[in-house]
Parts: structure tokens; C-alpha cells; sequence
């Protein structure tokens, strides 16, 4: 499980986003956080999650990237849209994996 260097932090959980990191790389998913997250499987862009999905190994070990971090699921699909204007204004396109690609 990897963090987005440039992760997309909802205003809500900014002021605790160090905290809430820490607390899920040690296996802890506080409740009402929800995530961006680019799975492994090639069929799905990008996935809203609850960060609880992490207790299960297999959501752990598919999650290839965690873009986005967010309290709620309102300020999650925020988050994806802000995620979404940002790929279409730099690709002219929807191919977010890409996008993340050319970041990195």
C-alpha cells in the first residue's frame, strides 16, 4: 500500500491527515474516513473506499495507490471530482491512471 505524494486531502480531515495516516499504516481505520484509491485491477479507474475495507487482506494487498483521503463519503466524491478536473485539464482526457503515471 502505497501513499500519492501529492495526496488529495479533504478540508475536513486536513487538520489530522499526519494522525489518521499513521493510524492506518499500523492497521487502525478510524471511522468516517473514506479514500481514493487506485486498485490493481486495470477495469476500474479509480474506487471510493471506507478505510475500514483495509482490515481485509485482499483490499490491502490490490490497492496500489491511495490518492485521496477524506471524512465522509460527501467529501470523498469532492475529492474525486477536484481529482477529475485536475486529470482533464492537464490531459484533456479521463485516463487517470496516466495522469498519475506522468506525475510521478
Amino acid at each position: 500500500m502505497v501513499w500519492y505524494q501529492n495526496l488529495y486531502v479533504g478540508r475536513l480531515i486536513s487538520p489530522r491527515k499526519d494522525k489518521v495516516i499513521d493510524e492506518i499504516d499500523q492497521g487502525r481505520y478510524p471511522a468516517f474516513v473514506y479514500l481514493l484509491i487506485i486498485p490493481e485491477s486495470r477495469s476500474s479507474q479509480l474506487e471510493i473506499i471506507r478505510a475500514s475495507e483495509l482490515s481485509h487482506d485482499y483490499i490491502r494487498e490490490h490497492c496500489l495507490l491511495i490518492v485521496g483521503l477524506a471524512q465522509g463519503k460527501t467529501e470523498a466524491v469532492s475529492l474525486l471530482e477536484q481529482l477529475m478536473q485536475d486529470v482533464f485539464r492537464d490531459r484533456k482526457d479521463a485516463d487517470v491512471r496516466a495522469w498519475l503515471s506522468e506525475e510521478h
